[in-house]
């Protein structure tokens, strides 16, 4: 019998970042509350409060010259206002990922767009989310969508835009938006699924179909813990949802081959380690130490770092990886590549692994900006060097020109190709290649300068020889080709034969090449 310990368990990024902001709060000493339980999970809390900081249910609690911390699922608009008049100083531990929604709403809401949220209406999340515009619509799912459609037929016909709860299950944001697809003429969908909950609850729902027994821990209270149960149930035969180490019965697990172990995004490390510790009693094997996965939940990141992680969404203006710290990580559509031409989604796609370089770390916002192109140059001139010196054709695409030529963009590095060399006739301008891929050779490196030259022209020429010497061969062996006149004269016909000059002699009718 063994235990299979699901990588993503326990403590997303945003709940990571909201404890050790208030775990710093309780160390400083100054005055400090939290508006709300910062995460949904009572032991978490009463570690806090034997520390010194305890929660207030309303904003008018929170004590004169005391600071407030907002918890992670977020507060409204009016709360940060009265706040912020009464001069009190906020700690906010927002989840970067929800801050994200309420910005999508209000935008929306200032260009006559309507707010649809697909989540549960009575979730602090969700509350927090309609309390940052002013005729916020919350829908539990497809059919409630199809119940406030039919309410009205002209909604179907209002600019709507969707959000969702963060912690939602995929496949009810999918229904909600096939749904509004088909009948409504003007929505624009924002997917806001967490990518760690996306990925947390594809893991579980593997993982379960695997085991004989589930065990899934978290608070009752929290969404996102009920949610992975409920998926678990669906796939495997045993599942026990526990808040802590006393909840946990073993006699059910006892027979069973393989255990699986999962936990909700607020779970705290120690008690996830309470529960394997008092398993491993009964289990022979353990797949994976926890020591190893909290020691990679805990690492610190530095700007100017190679991380490797994964995609866990895709908009139109950024990339969002889970590196797998405490962290946000966010790919700048503009930091993917240099390539004019690409679009994104044949580059990337949610779920692939990617290495990229660390521009610049947030621990404030729990964010962390991320540059696949800079990392790209760090390696492209290796591979810029290593081409000049054996003389190999690479390919680039031209992002700019002026009179003396065109800069090419090879493998993130800026290749100067002179007008001379760019293969273009004498009067032609250079604006004729931009946003074009050519192929070139790198004909000077110095990179102390930051200057590359290379020779568009150089590969033109080779690759016309080439492919003469290669139709004059087939000539000479009796092959026959269609030829393209140049112009005539009165003894012949001079042709273009596949990149080899011919003349046709009138009276012989027979190929001479041209010296």
């Amino acid at each position: 019998m063994k235990i299979r310990i699901a990588n993503s368990a326990g403590f997303c990024y945003g709940v990571r970042r909201a404890v050790e902001l208030a775990e710093g709060a309780a160390r400083s000493g100054e005055p400090c509350v939290m508006l709300g339980p910062i995460i949904h999970n009572q032991d978490m809390m009463d570690h806090l409060a034997r520390h010194g900081l305890r929660a207030v249910v309303r904003p008018e609690e929170v004590p004169e010259g005391s600071e407030v911390i907002i918890r992670s699922h977020g507060e409204s608009r009016a709360v940060h206002e009265g706040l912020h008049a009464r001069g009190v100083r906020i700690l906010d531990a927002t989840c970067p990922n929800v801050t994200r929604i309420h910005q999508i709403v209000a935008r929306a809401e200032e260009q006559g767009r309507q707010p649809i949220i697909i989540g549960t209406r009575d979730h602090p999340e969700v509350l927090a989310i309609a309390g940052w515009c002013c005729r916020p619509v919350v829908l539990s799912g497809a059919e409630e969508l199809e119940n406030w459609l039919a309410e009205d037929p002209s909604r179907r016909q209002m600019p709507l835009t969707f959000v969702s709860q963060t912690t939602a299950i995929r496949r009810v944001w999918d229904s909600c938006v096939k749904k509004a697809k088909k009948e409504c003429t003007n929505a624009e969908f924002f997917d806001t699924i967490c990518g760690a909950t996306s990925k947390r609850q594809e893991e579980a729902v593997q993982l379960a179909a695997q085991c004989g027994a589930m065990v899934v821990i978290g608070d009752r209270q929290s969404s996102n813990t009920r949610k992975l149960a409920e998926l678990c149930r669906e796939v495997c035969p045993s599942v026990q949802l526990i808040e802590r180490v006393d909840d946990l019965e073993l006699s059910p697990l006892r027979g069973t081959e393989t255990v699986g172990i999962t936990a909700g995004a607020s779970t705290p490390a120690w008690i996830i380690k309470e529960v394997c510790d008092k398993m491993s009693d009964e289990i022979m094997e353990i797949e994976e130490s926890f020591a190893d996965m909290l020691e990679r939940s805990i690492k610190t990141l530095n700007t100017g770092d190679k991380v490797t992680g994964v995609i866990t969404g895709i908009t139109p203006t950024e990339i969002y990886v889970d590196l797998g710290t405490k962290h946000a990580g966010y790919i700048p559509v503009s930091e993917l590549t240099d390539d004019p031409t690409a679009k994104v989604e044949d580059l990337v796609k949610v779920g692939d692994e990617i290495e990229t370089f660390v521009v610049r770390v947030n621990d404030q916002e729990g964010v962390v900006t991320l540059s696949k192109k800079r990392l790209d140059v760090v390696k492209g001139w290796e591979d810029v060097e290593a081409a000049q010196e054996e003389q190999t054709v690479m390919e680039g695409v031209v992002t700019e020109d002026n009179k003396g030529g065109v800069v090419v963009s090879v493998k993130g590095v800026r290749v100067f190709v002179p007008a001379s060399q760019t293969g273009l006739p004498r009067e032609t301008p250079m604006s004729e290649l931009l946003k074009k891929k050519v192929r070139l050779v790198i004909t000077e490196v110095n990179r102390a300068r930051h200057r590359v030259v290379g020779s568009i022209a150089k590969v033109q020429r080779a690759e016309r020889a080439a492919a003469a010497e290669k139709v004059w061969a087939e000539i000479e062996d009796g092959k026959h080709y269609t030829g393209v006149v140049k112009s005539l004269t009165s003894y012949g016909a001079f042709v273009d034969i596949g990149g080899v000059d011919g003349m046709v002699h009138i009276s012989e009718l027979s190929w001479s090449r041209i010296k």
